[in-house]
């Protein structure tokens, strides 16, 4: 399957945060992610290399100084399009908590899920959307997901 991952990265201090997000992105082995460093913090592009480093379908990309959420997101996409041919490319914006990390484990089980939730938005839609407007949100969908299977059990 053809699924990106773009997560935003505006500061990064804990190591055992950082210890159990290597081990969660190589689960994700089959997803490419770019790792956006949105500081101008040498410390957090230091760690985002390091997570790098324990997987090959792993990106970083540097955006040099704190810009907005959504210039980060962009920068990433634009790393993600011109190096990867991907139909689904997700992103969490200010991943810096033991909360953003629960969204990508949450991703990993709901992955299916959300991608057919995605299908069936950009099949209602009329007008076909650019790259930079089919970048979806993943905590967004995840509560999509997650309220739809509330209401079914």
């Amino acid at each position: 399957m053809h699924v990106g991952l773009i997560i935003v990265f505006n500061h990064f201090k804990d190591s055992q945060l950082k210890s159990d997000f290597i081990t969660s992105l190589k689960a994700l082995h089959n997803i490419k992610i770019c790792l956006v460093c949105n500081s101008n913090d040498d410390i957090v592009l230091e760690q985002l290399n390091e997570i790098a480093y324990h997987g090959d379908h792993i990106a970083v990309v540097s955006t040099k100084r704190t810009k907005s959420t959504s210039s980060a997101v962009k920068a990433g996409a634009r790393y993600v399009y011109n190096h990867y041919n991907l139909k689904y490319v997700g992103y969490i914006a200010d991943f810096s908590s033991l909360e953003s990390f629960e969204f990508v484990k949450k991703f990993e089980s709901h992955q299916q899920t959300i991608i057919t939730l995605i299908k069936e938005e950009i099949a209602a839609k009329k007008v076909k959307q650019t790259y930079y407007q089919s970048l979806f949100s993943i905590p967004k969908h995840l509560d999509k997901v997650l309220a739809m299977s509330q209401k079914i059990s």
